[in-house]
């Protein structure tokens, strides 16, 4: 994994084929890789399924 990360602290290598990466310190888990193909369809779905439960919690 080389220093491909942003301002923001996104991982964006566009030359790394893997969709999820470890962070920095790999004790913290996973990351998406911006650059990916698919890494706009991972945002929408994890986005919507957070608005989802929102929603759903609101009107239960």
């Amino acid at each position: 994994m080389n220093g491909w990360y942003d301002g923001f602290g996104f991982y964006h290598g566009p030359d790394d084929p893997r969709l999820l990466v470890p962070k920095r310190i790999p004790v913290m888990g996973w990351t998406i890789n911006v650059a990916h193909p698919r890494a706009p369809i991972v945002g929408l779905v994890l986005g919507g399924s957070i608005v989802a439960a929102i929603l759903a919690k609101a009107f239960a």
